[in-house]
């Protein structure tokens, strides 16, 4: 996959995600402004990720759960050796049969810190 810019429907869901309070926040609200997508979900789910290849973890920062359903998504970082914590992607947890083409809008999650 090449490299992309986020979508609007992406960044508008990575915008209400970091609005939630939690450690580093600030940090990964100013490397929300240059992210790009570099890898998607080969199952077709509407994951992203932000990082290729890179750092020695994932940590859940967000979680969000959409209203009226049992489907859900995550905010996840990675640690970079270089660059400490870095926003790693956005992880779509489907619990229904299908998975939408693109992620929910953000006005249907409830969204808290993990």
């Amino acid at each position: 996959m090449d490299v992309r810019p986020l979508t609007q429907r992406e960044q508008a869901v990575l915008e209400a995600l970091l609005e939630a309070d939690f450690q580093n926040v600030e940090t990964l609200r100013r490397q929300a402004a240059e992210i790009v997508v570099v890898g998607t979900c080969g199952c077709g789910c509407p994951s992203i990720e932000f990082q290729r290849g890179r750092g020695l973890g994932m940590a859940v920062r967000v979680n969000a759960g959409v209203r009226g359903s049992h489907d859900g998504l995550f905010l996840y970082t990675i640690e970079d050796p270089q660059q400490g914590e870095v926003l790693g992607g956005v992880e779509w947890v489907g619990a229904e049969e299908t998975d939408p083409d693109e992620l929910p809008s953000p006005d249907a999650f409830d969204i808290q810190a993990a």
